[in-house]
């Protein structure tokens, strides 16, 4: 009887541990989410560092001078996608972990627009304050 008890006990866990990883992801699953995590930190300084410079003020302000443009991505150390024009700043990598997404397709997430894996940081130059905004 006892022996029955602890190979049904032992199946148990087994199983517990088994619907744990299917339900969480396991180690690879975090790895691949916390370098999700630096791609989002490294858009946000990339972003900044193209504002100062589009604001002509990089030699001024603090965040401007601690900004930096020529972080790489984590996993491919591939170049992240930088498009600028006079009013517009688009900041892209492509993730990791999907994101759940609308009817057509997109996701935002706080400040990132998701399209399938590739994230973008997009920001709008107001042209009454002549300040940068979040799209």
């Amino acid at each position: 009887m006892s022996r029955l008890f602890f190979w049904s006990v032992l199946g148990l866990v087994l199983a517990a541990l088994i619907a744990g990883f299917a339900v969480v992801g396991g180690p690879g699953h975090a790895r691949a989410e916390a370098r999700d995590q630096t791609r989002r930190a490294d858009l946000r300084r990339i972003a900044d560092a193209t504002i100062c410079e589009a604001g002509e003020q990089a030699a001024f302000a603090r965040a401007c001078r601690d900004a930096e443009r020529s972080l790489r991505d984590p996993l491919t150390d591939a170049a992240y996608e930088v498009t600028r024009t006079a009013d517009a700043i688009e900041v892209c990598a492509t993730f990791e972990v999907a994101r759940e997404s609308d009817d057509a397709g997109r996701h935002r997430e706080g400040r990132l627009h998701f399209d399938g894996l590739r994230g973008c940081m997009r920001y709008a130059l107001v042209a009454r304050s002549g300040q940068w905004a979040t799209q």
